[in-house]
C-alpha cells in the first residue's frame, strides 16, 4: 500500500532531523557560552533532565497501550518531542563540560580514561539515532544521562560558589538518584517492585561508593587547573628565584611554587605532595594567596631528603579528595 502524503512528509522529517541536530550540535559545541550565568542554567537543565526522561519512558508505555489510532498519534508526537528534548539536554551537558575537563587534564592514566569516556559519550550524543537506541533499547544506555549529569554538575557547581569536594558529592548524588528513578520507571522488564527497588538502591550507591574508594582520582579537578609550577632552591615571594629541572647534588632545601586557576577562589584544602621516585614523602597543606588573573599562588619548602637523595623528585598539587591538578619534577644526581 503506497504511503500517504502525510506519511511521506513525516518519514522525510525523521530522516532529515538527525542531520539538522548534528549540525546544530556541532555549532553549539563550538560557540557555546560557558560563563557562570549559563552554567547555572545548564545545572538546572541537568537536574530536570531526569524528569523529562521519566516522561519519555511513561509516554512510550502509554503509546503501546493506546486504544485508538488518533490517541496513538498524539502520544507518539509527545513521546518524540520529549525524547528530542532529552537528547538535546544530554548533548548540552556533555559539550558544556568538555573544555573544563580538558583544561584540568593532568596527564594521569585515570584522567585519560575519564576523558575518553567523556568524548565517547559526547560523540554518541551528537547523532540522535545512537542516543535514542542507547536510551530506549539498552540497559546500559541509562548510564549516559547519569554520566552527563555527573560531568556537568561537577564542572559547573564550583563556578556557582561550591567547593570541588562538595560539587563531586552533589554531582554523584544527582546522578545516583536519577538512575533508580529510571530503573523503577522502566520496571526492570516486569520484575517485582521490591526487587526493582533493591536494584535501584544498589545502582544509586555505585558512584558514591566509587568516590569513597578513591575514584575521585580519575576525575580532573575541573574547573580548577594548574597555571604554572616551578621547583628550585631559593624563594622570591610566592615564586622560585632559580627554577631548575636538574641538580648535581642535594641542596639544603627545595622550593615548589605553583599558581592555580579557580573561578571563584580556592574553596578546597589543597596540598603539595612531595614524592621521591613515586613514593610520597610529604603532604603539605597550602596557604593560598593572589587572584584570578595570574592564578592563586602558593608554595611549599622541602628540607629533608633522607639518606639517599639521588633520583627523581616531584611536587604535585592535589585536592583533599586526591584529584591531581598537575606536578613538576626535578632530578638530583647525587
Amino acid at each position: 500500500m503506497p504511503l500517504t502524503r502525510r506519511q511521506r512528509v513525516v518519514a522525510l522529517i525523521h530522516r532529515v532531523l538527525p542531520w539538522c541536530s548534528l549540525a546544530v550540535g556541532i555549532l553549539g559545541a563550538l560557540f557555546m557560552d560557558r560563563g557562570p550565568a549559563r552554567g547555572a542554567i545548564v545545572a538546572a537543565v541537568a537536574v530536570a533532565s531526569w524528569l523529562i526522561f521519566f516522561v519519555v519512558l511513561w509516554l512510550g508505555r502509554l503509546r503501546d497501550r493506546a486504544g485508538t489510532a488518533s490517541a496513538g498519534r498524539i502520544i507518539d508526537g509527545a513521546h518524540f518531542s520529549t525524547l528530542m528534548l532529552t537528547q538535546s539536554s544530554i548533548h548540552l551537558q556533555l559539550y558544556f563540560a568538555l573544555p573544563f575537563y580538558f583544561k584540568a587534564y593532568a596527564g594521569t592514566p585515570g584522567h585519560v580514561v575519564f576523558l575518553a569516556m567523556l568524548v565517547l559519550a559526547a560523540l554518541a550524543s551528537l547523532w540522535d539515532p545512537w542516543t535514542e537506541r542507547l536510551l530506549l533499547h539498552t540497559r546500559i544506555g541509562l548510564l549516559l544521562p547519569a554520566f552527563a549529569n555527573f560531568a556537568v554538575l561537577d564542572a559547573v557547581l564550583p563556578g556557582l560558589g561550591l567547593s570541588n569536594r562538595a560539587s563531586l558529592w552533589l554531582a554523584a548524588g544527582v546522578a545516583g538518584i536519577g538512575l533508580p528513578v529510571m530503573v523503577v520507571a522502566d520496571r526492570l522488564h516486569g520484575r517485582p517492585l521490591v526487587r526493582a527497588l533493591l536494584t535501584a538502591v544498589a545502582i544509586a550507591l555505585v558512584i558514591p561508593a566509587a568516590l569513597l574508594l578513591g575514584g575521585a582520582r580519575i576525575v580532573p579537578a575541573a574547573p580548577m587547573h594548574l597555571v604554572h609550577a616551578e621547583i628550585g632552591t631559593r624563594r622570591s615571594g610566592y615564586d622560585v628565584a632559580d627554577p631548575a629541572e636538574r641538580l648535581a647534588h642535594a641542596p639544603a632545601r627545595l622550593v615548589c611554587a605553583t599558581s592555580i586557576f579557580a573561578p571563584l577562589g580556592v574553596k578546597d584544602h589543597l596540598f603539595h605532595v612531595w614524592r621521591h621516585e613515586g613514593v610520597v614523602t610529604d603532604r603539605i597543606l597550602l596557604d593560598i594567596s593572589g587572584g584570578r588573573d595570574g592564578g592563586f599562588r602558593t608554595y611549599s619548602i622541602k628540607r629533608n631528603f633522607g639518606d639517599a637523595p639521588a633520583g627523581r623528585w616531584s611536587c604535585a598539587v592535589e585536592t583533599e579528595m586526591g584529584q591531581l591538578l598537575g606536578e613538576r619534577e626535578l632530578e638530583i644526581d647525587s
